[in-house]
């Protein structure tokens, strides 16, 4: 399946989010997705919390530089750090 416009825009959106800080917390992604295209692009998820839908998700990951990594704990997105291994896009 081909990703929509509406997808690569909100990719696009987290990116310049991202590049504010050089982190994105998940939770303030999905309030603003939620809030500058619809709701429609994320969910509940089984914990009850916003998600992002992940046609966005994968979007967003073609649009980052191998040195963003997605922190389980924190539920953010991170500049890769020494201590991370260097072929995860994925850390703890």
């Amino acid at each position: 399946m081909t990703p929509s416009e509406d997808e690569k825009a909100v990719a696009r959106w987290m990116l310049d989010q991202y590049r504010r800080q050089n982190r994105l917390v998940q939770s303030s992604a999905a309030r603003g997705i939620r809030m500058t295209f619809g709701e429609h692009h994320v969910y509940k998820n089984r914990q009850r919390n916003w998600a992002i839908n992940k046609g966005i998700l994968e979007e967003f990951r073609k649009l980052t530089p191998d040195d963003v990594v997605w922190s389980r704990s924190s539920q953010t997105w991170r500049q890769r750090r020494e201590s991370d291994p260097p072929d995860k896009r994925m850390v703890r």
